[in-house]
């Protein structure tokens, strides 16, 4: 089974913003941002990567960063915005939303006037950036999706991830039907399986929403990945199957050919 190429426009933005979304926890999304991110650095793009998720970001684990201040702090007071943009070791600009949830408080409305300020500065200087976006469809979810240029649905093949996966698209395309949404199918042991799994939740959505997400690509499900996250430290920093993918789905998105499912008839 193969998943029909059709050619789509680059994006024209001099910055695009992506957002990474799941309809549940635990398919892999941040490991999937954080990984697309070291990739696009790695490839020469300047790269930006917002941790939003207030109440379990991983993103600075995962990279073994700690960066000397959150979206918070600045929101209080306490930090000024360059202590926000973090610099890691490979040159990603990471932003931590917040570093200790304990200390949110009262204060997570007017962290996403505090963000979008930071956005604004980082499209002046950055190519992509990746919004890290919690699970599910709360209120950090449909901001982020309201500030990209483009979704990307991490899913796994697993029921409960793909009825979630279709209740947050659902939610998209009835709010605005021509809203781009891409898809990664993490944890797959072949490429058919892979292309299966982007192909029957296309054929579930083309169904009762009346269009399907692109098909962005795959990541394997391997150890590699396990023992990058035990480690701290992106897939993609050992070469093999899991860089090869990143590379594959970076490619893709760069170039701006994903390959699209499309009813023709929405009668």
């Amino acid at each position: 089974m193969s998943v029909p190429s059709n050619p789509i426009q680059p994006m024209k933005h001099t910055s695009t913003i992506i957002a990474l979304v799941s309809g549940k926890g635990g398919v892999g999304k941040s490991v999937v941002a954080v990984n697309l991110a070291e990739t696009l650095v790695r490839e020469g793009h300047r790269v930006a990567l917002v941790d939003a998720d207030f109440g379990q970001g991983a993103c600075a684990l995962l990279l073994n960063e700690t960066p000397a201040a959150s979206v918070l702090d600045l929101t209080r007071h306490t930090a000024r915005a360059e202590h926000v943009l973090h610099g890691t070791a490979s040159g990603v600009t990471l932003v931590q939303g917040v570093a200790d949830p304990k200390q949110l408080g009262g204060y997570e409305p007017r962290l996403y006037a505090t963000l979008d300020n930071l956005l604004y500065q980082l499209r002046a200087t950055h190519e992509y950036i990746l919004i890290d976006a919690p699970a599910g469809v709360g209120e950090p979810v449909r901001w982020a999706l309201d500030r990209a240029d483009l979704g990307v649905l991490t899913l796994v093949g697993e029921p409960t991830a793909v009825a979630d996966a279709y209740r947050l698209v659902k939610l998209v395309w009835h709010t605005d039907p021509a809203y781009p949404i891409a898809l990664v199918v993490n944890f797959a042991d072949t490429e058919d399986e892979a292309q299966s799994i982007a192909h029957r939740f296309g054929t579930i959505t083309e169904r009762f929403v009346r269009q399907a997400p692109s098909y962005l690509g795959w990541v394997p499900y391997a150890a590699q990945v396990r023992q990058s996250v035990a480690e701290q430290r992106p897939a993609v920093w050992a070469p093999g199957s899991v860089r090869d993918a990143f590379a594959h789905v970076a490619d893709v998105l760069v170039r701006g050919r994903m390959p699209v499912g499309v009813v023709e008839d929405a009668r």
